[in-house]
């Protein structure tokens, strides 16, 4: 432990077993020495904030080089100063959403952060780092090439070639997972060829973690390291190598899986939907997801589950010359209608379809409970809506807000309906938000929304949605989360004032 600083050996060691923290040099040492009344454990954590606010301030030059070349001009106009004072106070709120809503507003409308911002936001690590770079300004730019820490905002990863294969090879678990995302993106093959080399020795929990970030830039030529997943002795593993070789149709896997349900599923019309399963599954059937069922699911509705899921729904409409409508119809009709209707939702994610979504979530709707409990009722229903395309979903949503659909929950339709909502479907939120006079599910669903509406809001609707108004006493709990809704809408309302495009 010699090769650490004083004040970190203090830390680590504890203040029982290491000198008094009176022998700590820099202004750490001063701030402790003047801090003398206070109790040790106090000192030490004050004197690690001097050092830490010291050092964020600027730090003493190892060699001072000749002056280097001034910061260019700036081609984008500053921000204006009512931008730059929200700013200032998101920050000091620590509402990321927020200030990621401020700063991808200010890319749109070509603004710049001011001078003074700059140091402090280029601080920021992680996902916010993306958001900042469009809003840098050539100064902005400039000063984050003369710092160590600040120059990978530039670049987005900083790593080069030889610092990533050293992370790849020496790193924790989190490090290694993060460099192959992040080669998967720019050099897909180098990412595959890292995994392909170690993954036999890797912990099955993180083989199938790794094997997962194959689905960037997903192709045939990843086929041969899937397989080795989908035979691999872990569950987990080879349920993500399943699920990555069925989004490759040419895929030996999902040609089997093809076959085998093509002959499972058969078609009389007028419209009958019937299956038959084979006495006994070709010798790949078990690796290839149709094995024992989960506690609770009879094995035929787990091997429709596995079937359907593998393959895109338009393989249905193509086989059987039907809409979804009647197919779904049709497996309404059949002892088998939820183990069908569930594998069609999961094979959502291969190729979403309105139709698929409309007819699966009516059907769903009209079960008896003793026949679809609720609660598999909903999770199917969210399983289906994650997997639309967002343009879809606001008007799924429209239609569970008035009570024409049952389903997705409201809650739930509301949370994955994306920004900006259509001005049809804020106005109808707004309004039943007032309607609101007690405790129902209803009225707990609208107010669960509040904490991410004001970001969602058109701004043909911001005025409206800034109208002050106070809840009756049985929803009292909610007027604070709806001051700060109301105090984020006016954040908002300048935003789109101050900076049009």
């Amino acid at each position: 432990m010699n090769d650490l600083d004083s004040l970190t050996r203090l830390a680590f060691l504890g203040t029982a077993h290491a000198p008094e923290p009176d022998a700590l040099g820099g202004v750490e040492g001063q701030a402790a020495r003047a801090l003398s009344a206070l109790s040790v454990e106090k000192r030490v954590l004050l004197a690690a904030g001097a050092r830490g606010v010291a050092r964020a301030a600027g730090g003493r030059l190892s060699r001072l080089d000749a002056p280097g070349e001034a910061a260019p001009p700036d081609s984008l106009e500053v921000c204006p100063p009512r931008v730059s004072a929200l700013l200032v106070e998101v920050m000091a709120s620590a509402d990321a959403e927020m200030l990621g809503a401020i700063l991808e507003r200010m890319a749109h409308a070509r603004r710049r952060l001011p001078p003074e911002l700059l140091p402090r936001m280029l601080g920021f690590k992680g996902p916010m780092r993306a958001a900042i770079v469009p809003v840098l300004g050539e100064r902005g730019r400039w000063l984050a090439r003369l710092h160590p820490e600040w120059r990978s905002a530039l670049t987005g990863t900083g790593t080069s070639s030889e610092e990533a294969e050293r992370v790849w090879t020496e790193g924790s678990f989190e490090e290694r997972r993060t460099v192959l995302e992040q080669t998967r993106l720019t050099d897909p093959a180098r990412a595959r060829a890292w995994l392909q080399g170690t993954f036999a020795q890797e912990k099955s929990e993180h083989r199938a973690r790794f094997l997962s970030s194959l689905k960037q830039g997903l192709s045939l030529e990843d086929e041969p390291l899937l397989e080795l997943g989908r035979k691999d002795r872990a569950a987990g593993v080879r349920e993500v190598a399943r699920e990555l070789l069925s989004q490759l149709p040419t895929s030996a896997f999902a040609r089997r899986m093809e076959e085998r349900a093509r002959a499972a599923l058969l078609w009389e019309q007028p419209a009958t939907l019937r299956v038959r399963f084979p006495a006994k599954w070709d010798a790949e059937a078990e690796r290839d997801g149709l094995d024992k069922p989960p506690a609770g699911i009879g094995q035929g509705e787990h091997w429709l589950q596995r079937l359907l899921s593998a393959l895109p729904l338009s393989t249905w409409e193509r086989a059987f010359g039907a809409t979804p409508e009647q197919l779904v119809a049709a497996a309404g009709r059949s002892e088998d209608g939820i183990g069908l209707s569930e594998g069609w939702a999961h094979a959502m994610r291969l190729g979403a379809s309105p139709d698929w979504a409309s007819a699966l979530l009516d059907f769903w709707a009209r079960q008896k409970p003793k026949m679809l409990p609720p609660e598999r009722a909903e999770s199917l229903a969210f399983t289906l809506f994650e997997a639309l395309p967002p343009s879809e979903r606001a008007g799924h949503t429209l239609r569970v807000l008035r009570g024409a659909q049952a389903l997705p929950r409201l809650e739930q339709a509301l949370a994955l309906t994306p920004t900006p909502w259509p001005v049809e479907l804020a106005r109808e939120w707004l309004l039943a938000l007032r309607q609101q006079n007690d405790t129902t599910n209803r009225a707990l669903a609208l107010f669960t929304s509040i904490p991410r509406s004001a970001l969602v809001l058109p701004a043909e609707c911001l005025a409206a949605a800034a109208e002050p108004f106070h809840l009756p006493p049985p929803l009292s709990p909610w007027q604070r989360e709806l001051d700060r809704f109301q105090t984020s809408v006016s954040i908002c309302r300048t935003l789109h004032e101050e900076l049009k495009p």
